[in-house]
């Protein structure tokens, strides 16, 4: 995920890189592999998947409210393939119920935290992405990655 999230601009460009000889996207899978050490650090899997349920159903919950306004606020777009009104309605309600009743019958600070988690993306998404500021820092620690891993931007990389 954050390699195509990188291709398409709405992560570090670094981690769009691939390593040159086996044609990995290396700085990808190492930052998924220390998002994973960390979960898992966590202790309790069962915890750590009742989290990403709460963020997950945020998730299809917002996509789905998406899909309401844009019908209603953009009718001229073209659209390959339209859902019955009925199925986002639906869905936003279940979405609802999978957020809110977790946190109405066993109430935890985790649940809180899950939510600072997403919204912590913010802080970063508005400058970096946004307003496409670039740190000069970061192309220092690109040039590092690359010699250490031997990898170069996917689009340069033949095959």
């Amino acid at each position: 995920l954050p390699f195509v999230a990188a291709r398409q601009g709405h992560s570090a460009e670094l981690m769009s890189y691939v390593q040159v000889n086996r044609l990995t996207p290396a700085p990808s899978l190492i930052f998924n592999g220390i998002i994973v050490f960390s979960m898992i650090c966590a202790g309790n899997i069962g915890g750590l998947i009742d989290f990403f349920s709460f963020v997950a159903w945020m998730f299809y919950g917002g996509t789905m409210v998406t899909v309401v306004v844009m019908r209603f606020t953009e009718k001229d777009l073209p659209r390959p393939y339209k859902v019955p009104i009925v199925i986002p309605l639906v869905m936003i309600v279940i979405s609802a119920y999978l957020v809110l009743a977790p946190i109405i019958e066993n109430p935890q600070v985790e649940y809180f935290y899950a939510l600072l988690f997403l919204l912590s993306g913010l802080l970063f998404y508005i400058p970096f992405v946004h307003f496409d500021i670039r740190l000069t820092i970061m192309k220092k620690f690109t040039r590092l990655v690359q010699l250490l891993l031997n990898c170069a931007p996917s689009e340069s990389v033949p095959g």
